[in-house]
């Protein structure tokens, strides 16, 4: 059987490791930025009745010197006051450190009671709309943990 003292010597031990270990992983775990999603282009692939498909072009700001990896991204987009497309795109990709990554995401929609106004943006000759983009990120490695964005601005709109 073990003495006593030698019992709490071990555990006051184990706890002033446990603690070591902590300090030493936030110290060790760098201070990272969070990146900047935007809207970069919207282009129409398919005007359909039962369906709609158009590529979304984003460009992700990572203004940290460590690349970042995404595991994740769930987005919504308002396009011109339309709730437009919402979706998510489970194929992860690297955010490079200091760099812009362009990132495309087709979005399929069924927006039957908006086609008329679809079409009517897509056709007008308007090439700009302001945009809404919200959603949330899914990082691994360093920068863990899920993170929410917004955005607003004036993307253009392509047909393709």
């Amino acid at each position: 059987m073990m003495h006593p003292r030698l019992r709490v010597r071990l555990l006051i031990g184990l706890v002033a490791a446990g603690l070591f270990s902590l300090a030493a992983c936030s110290v060790f775990q760098p201070e990272l930025e969070e990146p900047e999603f935007r809207l970069e282009r919207v282009t129409v692939l398919a005007l359909g009745l039962s369906e709609q498909r158009f590529r979304l072009t984003l460009e992700v700001d990572n203004p940290n010197r460590q690349s970042l990896q995404v595991r994740e991204i769930r987005y919504a987009v308002t396009l011109g006051g339309l709730d437009f497309a919402e979706g998510e795109s489970t194929e992860g990709f690297r955010l490079a450190g200091e760099d812009t990554t362009t990132v495309d995401l087709e979005a399929r929609t069924q927006l039957l009671g908006s086609l008329p106004e679809l079409s009517r943006m897509a056709y007008s000759g308007q090439r700009s709309f302001d945009y809404t983009l919200g959603g949330e990120v899914k990082y691994g490695r360093f920068f863990r943990g899920t993170r929410a964005f917004d955005r607003t601005g004036s993307v253009r709109l392509l047909l393709d």
